[in-house]
């Protein structure tokens, strides 16, 4: 019986982690469950039949979620502020750079090697956290 309790109680977390681990884990639980209770089996039988359906079932998620990969990038529909032009005020240590965009000031960084300077213009391309994310540069202001 308490192999249905806790396979229960992993099945309630589950729908708050949404990673299938405890999915997988909670139907071994409740099969082993069931094969005390269908089978008069020990907790050993018990633990190892958990056991196993567990690892059969965790390289089962994780070859599935190697085959269908998560694609973490958002499109630019998503986002209103991609595709926007950012002006280069200073560059900052570690590669970042201050800008200016929507009237205050933020910090960037190039996704490629760039040349850039002081008062040239750059696009977002993405965001990581609240560092922006740029392509090279634009245009400058001031031309030689």
């Amino acid at each position: 019986m308490i192999w249905c309790i806790v396979a229960l109680l992993l099945f309630v977390l589950e729908m708050f982690s949404g990673t299938f681990y405890l999915l997988v884990i909670s139907a071994s639980l409740l099969s082993a469950g069931l094969t005390e209770w269908l089978l008069q089996t020990s907790n050993n039988t018990n633990a190892l039949i958990a056991t196993v359906f567990s690892i059969i079932g965790i390289t089962i998620v994780r070859l599935w979620q190697k085959k269908h990969p998560r694609e973490n990038r958002a499109n630019a529909s998503d986002d209103p502020d991609y595709g926007q032009t950012v002006v280069l005020t200073q560059p900052l240590t570690d590669g970042l750079w201050q800008v200016h965009y929507r009237g205050t000031t933020w910090q960037a960084r190039f996704t490629q090697p760039t040349t850039a300077k002081a008062g040239d213009s750059a696009q977002i391309i993405s965001h990581n956290g609240n560092i922006l994310n740029l392509t090279s540069q634009i245009s400058t202001t001031s031309q030689e």
